[in-house]
């Protein structure tokens, strides 16, 4: 503490010279001017520190014991603010200099774009230009999610958008659909719905959507339609609704190909038990070897059945080949003896509830397709049996629900 208080008020080392050193101490101290960091140099030399505010008092000690005191370095706060007066234009631009970087380091000065393969870079930064994502805008007045989304609703094919700030660098990550997999149909097609679902997104790439956004559709509906129909025409204006022609001309017949995005619902009832009970193995096996000769076994090796209070068998059977293909009617059988350990593990009802959910989402996981995304899940308790917790488990998930289905008449 009294480094930091001598620093903030000044100090001086001096050297002391004279035949009275200790008197000039004593005098010293008398005056309310401690020394402190005292260094004998000799017999009548020695050096200290003094507060700057002290300094002058020590004249009349020196004069009083016929001392010589010299100044040897200066040091402290306001010896430093003597240096940055004498050099102020020097600190001032190095004040003013730290001061720009730092406002040009709030400024946007480059704006990339990663992940895109197929879709145009140049699209992408047009349309993030609008909004407000270029070369010297203020970061502070960007929003980056409202960003995303105009990005996601204005440049087709893209799955997935990020945008990020990284200093004075925007970049924009994005994910490109990738169109799945479907093995090649030979002749026409319909896209047809797989699962139920309600319509959130459709890409028609070839073919006439029979469905919008918002429509609700069971499994097997017809999504997008391999029957392109000739445009119907009214030549007489005032013709009635139920006067129109139902039956139109086919003009084409194709393979109808697309995406339709649906909001999927996964529900399912589940009972967890609290406590498990079950036996998992401890790594001692031992093995029984037979031979076996039509109806007839003889134990060769080993005990003739486990030697564990609990344990599991393995079976396998080996028949010997006499020479290349020709077997002889005897096999060899061994079986394997796994020890097993019983055990017993507690929970909470908290623990088998998230054991439930984990085992539900592996199975509603296997029948999702790789772009699938699991939106939400809602979790409520039922009435159980002792010892036991059972839930009702939601899985809402978007994902692309159409598959294709063959036709050869006309009609869908």
């Amino acid at each position: 503490m009294r480094k930091w208080w001598s620093f903030w008020l000044g100090f001086l080392r001096i050297r002391i010279e004279g035949k009275h050193l200790e008197k000039f101490i004593n005098l010293s101290a008398n005056r309310g001017v401690p020394l402190f960091d005292l260094r004998r140099e000799g017999p009548d030399r020695m050096s200290a520190k003094v507060r700057l505010d002290g300094f002058r008092s020590l004249r009349h000690v020196a004069r009083k014991t016929r001392s010589k005191v010299r100044i040897e370095e200066r040091s402290g706060f306001p010896f430093a603010m003597t240096v940055v007066k004498n050099r102020r234009s020097i600190y001032i631009g190095a004040l003013l200099f730290i001061f720009t970087l730092y406002i040009l380091s709030t400024f946007i000065w480059d704006v990339d774009v990663v992940g895109n393969e197929k879709v145009d870079k140049q699209i992408i930064l047009e349309v993030a230009q609008s909004q407000g994502l270029h070369v010297g805008r203020w970061k502070p007045t960007i929003d980056l999610r409202e960003s995303e989304r105009a990005i996601m609703n204005n440049v087709p094919g893209l799955e997935w958008v990020g945008v990020y700030a990284k200093g004075t660098r925007i970049v924009i990550e994005v994910e490109e659909k990738v169109m799945p997999q479907t093995p090649p149909v030979a002749g026409v097609q319909h896209i047809v719905a797989a699962k139920e679902g309600i319509i959130q997104r459709i890409l028609v790439l070839v073919g006439e959507g029979k469905v919008k956004e918002g429509d609700k559709v069971q499994k097997g509906d017809l999504l997008i339609s391999g029957l392109i129909y000739a445009p119907e025409k009214l030549d007489d204006p005032s013709q009635k609704e139920e006067d129109k022609p139902q039956d139109l001309a086919i003009l084409e017949k194709v393979q109808a190909k697309g995406e339709v995005w649906a909001q999927v619902w996964y529900e399912k009832i589940i009972e967890e038990p609290i406590h498990l009970e079950g036996a998992i193995p401890t790594g001692e096996v031992t093995s029984q070897w037979r031979i076996k000769w039509r109806n007839q076994e003889t134990i060769i090796k080993g005990p003739s059945e486990s030697p564990y209070e609990v344990s599991k068998e393995e079976v396998y059977i080996r028949t010997p080949l006499l020479w290349r293909n020709l077997q002889i009617p005897v096999e060899l059988v061994e079986k394997e003896f796994y020890e097993l350990r019983p055990y017993r593990q507690e929970r909470s009802v908290e623990e088998a509830i998230v054991s439930a959910q984990d085992r539900f989402q592996r199975e509603v996981k296997e029948n999702l397709t790789p772009s699938a995304r699991i939106l939400r899940e809602v979790v409520s308790p039922q009435p159980a049996e002792p010892n036991l917790v059972k839930v009702k488990i939601t899985i809402e998930t978007l994902e692309n629900i159409a598959t294709s289905q063959t036709f050869e008449g006309a009609n869908p």
